[in-house]
């Protein structure tokens, strides 16, 4: 029993060793091609780093390069700046010299013509200075705006699309101060006496300076003309006078303003069916809507002068059909005949040829 124990354990050792001998023949192939697999990846994986190194690389190369470049161009624009900050203070050094020249000649200019504004005043001067007898325009290249030419006012002000021409000097000023609002308050009658007392309150003053020969204020509801007053003077030189001690003056809370204008015609500028009250547009009129005056003060120039009737125009001396002679009625009558009987005679032969 001993032997036979002792036999067995010997025989399943040896058919151990030979398992395990056979499992390491077959097992020798299957590492050799884990190991080549492994070797296969690894190489995959080193070619993939030295590939994604490259990249980096001249990403960097090409980082440090536009680098460098931006760094040249700042220190070509830093350049640049500094050396336009040199011109720019050079020519503001400039520039600075020539408007103070500028203002030296400027002023230079004022005191001369502030001293021939003064002779021309005094009356030592018969022609006002040079500076005043220039127009400031709109809009030169376009054409003359025809309202503004008539009233010297345009619903449009300076955003007119034609040319505003606006006299340095003129014998008319024009301001805005009358409040026409009162008309929207009182009545007609409240309204004519308001205007009443701003009539007689504002013509002393204009008169201190000169012969005033025109005195209107417009009762229009247009902006542009409403409360607008136009004093005109028999010279220019009264009209420079009472604007340069009237402009910017105040009269009841507001400040005055006044303008030079140009008004050729009182009869184009006012409304011609405002006196008749037949304006079809009314108070909203573009044309001069003026209140009456006080005593028909300044109405004189208002009325055109007539061309005295000659014998052929006056109705005085005209044939009255009524008072010609029976003789003459029956002259004329036959006169008509033989005429008519003419002009029948001459279209019958016609017909005939």
């Amino acid at each position: 029993m001993g032997r036979h124990r002792d036999w067995r354990k010997i025989a399943k050792r040896e058919r151990r060793r030979k398992i395990r001998k056979h499992n390491a023949k077959n097992r020798e192939p299957l590492e050799q091609q884990e190991i080549e697999q492994i070797e296969e990846d690894n190489r995959r994986e080193n070619e993939k780093w030295l590939q994604a190194e490259l990249i980096t690389i001249t990403r960097i190369k090409k980082l440090e390069a536009e680098r460098q470049r931006n760094l040249q161009k700042q220190l070509v624009a830093e350049a640049k700046m500094r050396e336009e900050w040199e011109e720019e203070k050079l020519r503001r050094e400039k520039e600075s010299q020539r408007l103070k020249q500028i203002e030296e000649e400027n002023l230079a200019r004022q005191a001369k013509f502030l001293n021939s504004l003064e002779e021309f005043l005094n009356g030592n001067l018969s022609e006002p200075p040079e500076e005043l007898s220039t127009y400031r325009e709109t809009k030169p290249n376009m054409e003359l705006c025809p309202f503004f030419v008539k009233t010297s006012c345009c619903r449009f002000g300076d955003q007119c699309s034609r040319n505003h021409q606006y006299p340095a000097i003129s014998n008319n000023a024009n301001f805005n101060e009358y409040d026409t609002d009162v008309m929207l308050e009182y009545e007609e009658s409240e309204t004519s006496r308001h205007y009443k007392d701003f009539f007689y309150d504002v013509l002393p003053e204009f008169q201190k300076h000169g012969k005033i020969t025109q005195f209107k204020v417009c009762n229009n509801y247009e902006k542009h003309l409403r409360g607008n007053t136009y004093v005109e003077y028999l010279d220019i030189r009264s009209a420079v006078r009472a604007y340069r001690a009237l402009h910017s003056r105040w009269y009841g809370g507001r400040q005055i303003t006044l303008q030079f204008c140009q008004i050729t015609s009182w009869k184009n500028a006012i409304c011609g069916l405002q006196s008749r009250k037949r304006c079809p547009k009314g108070r909203s009129c573009n044309f001069l809507h003026v209140f009456a005056n006080p005593e028909n003060l300044f109405m004189y120039y208002d009325i055109p002068e007539r061309k005295p009737l000659t014998s052929k125009t006056s109705w005085r001396w005209s044939e009255s059909p009524e008072r010609t002679s029976p003789k003459r009625k029956r002259s004329k009558s036959k006169d008509r005949e033989k005429e008519r009987s003419h002009h029948r005679h001459k279209r019958k032969h016609s017909k005939r040829r």
